[in-house]
């Protein structure tokens, strides 16, 4: 496994993303961190075969305390959510994902959009399209629900880098992402540091 650090300057809300990940030829363990005027969130997620998500867990701190989500899919494809809030700690639905959605999807995270582009090979630019349902969380409220999205394979640009369109539940963008499949630029959301 090889093993990268990323940071990004994001937008609304301003706020600086940073992660650490360990990528290797079909699966990855990361973890991140966002920082906001109104909150801190940590995550950490770690994925199975072919990039498909085994569990993302959440932590995020405000001026209303601290709260938590916990997120796992099983090898069977069977999605499981707790959110912890104080001392309560409340199992969540999870219509529309089991069976089909294999990743999840962290708001305003650029990491998270990593695992489909890596697992449908959409750094090559040859057009290719992967629809996708992706087990979206919420920020700040931490709150689950499917979402569907496609990913297209544009282009390849002379400085090795991909673009890759986003289309989603009203939002649409073209990422540029690098050779390894992770955000370089998404516009409105983040921009690669360094």
């Amino acid at each position: 496994m090889s093993s990268h650090t990323l940071a990004w300057r994001g937008v609304e809300p301003t706020r600086v993303e940073g992660a650490v990940v360990r990528l290797g030829d079909d699966r990855l363990d990361a973890r991140g961190t966002s920082l906001t005027g109104e909150y801190a969130l940590d995550w950490r997620l770690s994925t199975g075969v072919d990039f498909v998500t085994r569990r993302l867990s959440v932590r995020l701190r405000d001026d209303g305390g601290a709260r938590a989500l916990e997120l796992g899919r099983s090898e069977a494809g069977v999605w499981t959510a707790v959110r912890r809030e104080g001392d309560r700690e409340e199992p969540l639905d999870t219509p529309g994902l089991d069976g089909a959605a294999l990743d999840c999807d962290l708001a305003l995270c650029p990491f998270t959009n990593t695992m489909p582009i890596v697992r449908h090979g959409l750094v090559g630019g040859d057009g290719r399209t992967a629809e996708l349902v992706m087990a979206w969380v919420s920020v700040p409220d931490l709150s689950l629900h499917a979402s569907p999205q496609a990913y297209t394979a544009v282009a390849v640009d002379d400085d090795h880098t991909a673009r890759v369109a986003f289309a989603g539940e009203g939002f649409a963008a073209t990422l540029v992402v690098d050779g390894d499949g992770f955000v370089v630029d998404y516009p409105g959301i983040a921009s690669r540091l360094g």
